[in-house]
């Protein structure tokens, strides 16, 4: 079987930089538990910040793994944080090529970025007397919290610009993933630099300090960002991205390795103060935002202190992992992760059509999440391998892959409704498809009961 995600704003990144290899972080994909967590086994959650080793754009999974109709935790439909409907503020649908121009610029970006590090580092470490030594390292702290704030003005006129149009699909992606590329760099600043910090004799910066802009740093990175910047470096093969902005919000997902991945951000539930609060308290969050997943889990793990203004939720459950950020002050998830194996995604009410002796069904999800095309003779039930196009209904179609030797072929449902269309030879079945409701852990219409109840479905 095949995945190719089709996207609200489909960016493919083809990288003409010169080699190929791993993604960004060596932790592969959630592995799938059927029959529970076994006792030895060790808590092992990627960095929130991390790419799960995504290679080639190729999913398998049996044809029927998703599954219909709400019963067991396993077969209900897990939340996600979404860009509501009234604040999402564009959707477009379009293929983009990154050029070798645009490779070479990120990378040299990036390179900048790891010089000032170690120009801060080696100016640390050549002071003569501990009274200079100190001064530094306070400044080069104070500087990588300025960097902080920059890049988050930066991420938001980002996306201010590419709601109001003036800032296109591939130069968004190319924007958030050099704001990745940065917090990254600044991640590894922040870690010398507090180690630094404890060897300095009668000196010390407080590690909430240093554990806040950890955290701060974790939420301007991303998995799906991150693997844009991968794709840019040369590192990793081209991708189809979904992407969606609201006014401080974006929504980013990818199809990679047979891996669904997700990635949202949402600056509107954040707290304008922050308040002490505790780690118990960040769980308990965000169980009430994803009782699935909480019914499923098989482990977790928590960063933050009190003094933090957010707190990471790691949870390891049956149908993949979820990395959720919940914010002091207002106590709600504002930021998640999730990472999912497609055939353990849940879909609700198939549409199909035929004509030709074929039938296509639509195993359909959200806008943005995983949707399953299946594609069937009528008169001898053999998978057809035929070739699949998707676009706006009335609009262009664009071709999204194969459906393969056994029929099938995954990608991620445009917003509003689409149309499917499978072509083999002289035949032709088209198939009109509207996406299910999100089932958005705060409801799609920035409403917040802390729930996380999806609103009622739509049909086909």
């Amino acid at each position: 079987m095949r995945a190719v995600p089709l996207t609200l704003a489909v960016l493919l990144l083809v990288s003409a930089v010169a080699g190929s290899g791993p993604a960004l972080a060596p932790n592969g994909p959630p592995q799938q538990v059927a029959q529970g967590p076994s006792p030895d086994a060790a808590l092992t959650p990627a960095a929130p910040d991390s790419t799960p080793a995504l290679g080639a754009s190729g999913a398998s999974g049996p044809p029927n793994a998703q599954l219909s109709g709400p019963s067991g935790p396993s077969e209900r439909l897990i939340n996600v944080l979404a860009v509501p409907d009234g604040e999402a503020t564009r959707s477009t649908l379009e293929t983009e090529y990154v050029e070798l121009g645009s490779g070479l610029g990120f990378s040299a970006d990036v390179t900048d970025v790891r010089l000032r590090t170690e120009s801060v580092i080696e100016r640390v470490d050549a002071t003569e007397t501990r009274e200079a030594r100190q001064r530094y390292l306070l400044q080069a702290v104070s500087g990588v919290e300025q960097r902080v704030v920059a890049l988050r003005s930066r991420q938001r006129q980002a996306f201010t610009a590419y709601g109001q149009g003036e800032l296109p699909p591939r130069q968004l992606l190319y924007e958030l993933a050099l704001i990745d590329a940065e917090a990254r760099e600044l991640e590894e600043r922040r870690s010398r630099l507090q180690t630094l910090a404890r060897s300095t004799s009668g000196f010390s910066i407080s590690a909430s300090r240093f554990g806040n802009i950890e955290l701060e740093l974790n939420t301007l990175t991303g998995p799906v960002r991150g693997y844009a910047a991968a794709v840019l470096r040369g590192e990793a093969t081209a991708g189809r991205f979904f992407v969606q902005t609201g006014s401080n919000s974006v929504a980013l997902a990818v199809i990679r390795d047979g891996t669904y991945v997700r990635e949202v951000y949402r600056g509107s539930l954040r707290g304008e103060n922050s308040n002490s609060f505790s780690l118990a308290e960040a769980v308990n969050a965000t169980e009430q935002a994803y009782p699935t997943v909480a019914d499923l889990r098989l482990r977790d793990d928590t960063l933050g202190n009190p003094d933090s203004d957010s707190a990471r939720v790691t949870i390891e459950h049956r149908r993949g992992r979820l990395v959720a950020f919940v914010d002091s002050g207002s106590k709600r998830v504002f930021q998640e992760y999730q990472y999912r194996p497609i055939d353990q995604v849940v879909t609700r009410s198939p549409a199909s059509a035929t004509r030709d002796a074929m039938t296509l069904t639509a195993h359909r999800t959200y806008p943005g999440g995983p949707v399953r095309l299946q594609l069937n003779s009528t008169e001898t039930g053999e998978p057809i391998d035929a070739q699949i196009t998707v676009g706006p209904a009335g609009g262009r179609s664009t071709v999204v892959g194969q459906t393969g030797p056994d029929g099938s072929l995954w990608t991620l449902a445009p917003n509003g409704s689409y149309q499917v269309t499978a072509i083999d030879g002289s035949a032709v079945v088209i198939l009109s498809v509207q996406p299910t409701s999100t089932p958005a852990v705060y409801g799609t219409r920035n409403e917040s009961n802390g729930t996380g109840t999806a609103t009622p479905e739509r049909s086909a």
